[in-house]
């Protein structure tokens, strides 16, 4: 009697998407195409909605919010620990700092790419945003 040939990890297509983005906590959804007024409360925080879109379980994925500020733009990192196929999970970025207020800005998501990923459009995002006060 022999075994399987091959391991369970070798599967076709892997990938993770970006699903939806969300500004917390008043869980506004963001829109890519038209500009988000946010309001920038202390409480501000970023919840970003990362799908399984592949036929393996992913594990340790980077995704990192860049918010456009001058002179130094706002990063914040975190690592999705474990996503199973078709699921879909909600990495929250929060202590986001003083945000740049009443001028437009953008918020940049972006999912690191799974290995042997295909498609890799859906990975990452930008929103035009203004921040106001609250």
């Amino acid at each position: 009697i022999r075994g399987a040939a091959t391991g369970g990890g070798q599967c076709s297509p892997r990938g993770t998407g970006i699903v939806s983005v969300s500004a917390l906590p008043g869980r506004q959804r963001l829109s890519p195409s038209s500009l988000n007024t946010v309001e920038a409360t202390n409480d501000l925080a970023f919840a970003v909605v990362i799908e399984n879109s592949g036929c393996a379980q992913e594990s340790s994925i980077p995704v990192t919010v860049t918010i456009q500020k001058s002179p130094t733009p706002i990063v914040k990192r975190r690592v999705l620990d474990l996503i199973n196929p078709n699921e879909s999970k909600t990495v929250t970025f929060t202590d986001i700092g003083t945000v740049p207020f009443a001028e437009r800005t953008s918020v940049a998501v972006e999912v690191e790419p799974v290995p042997s990923e295909g498609t890799t459009d859906n990975n990452s995002a930008q929103y035009p945003v203004i921040f106001s006060l609250g």
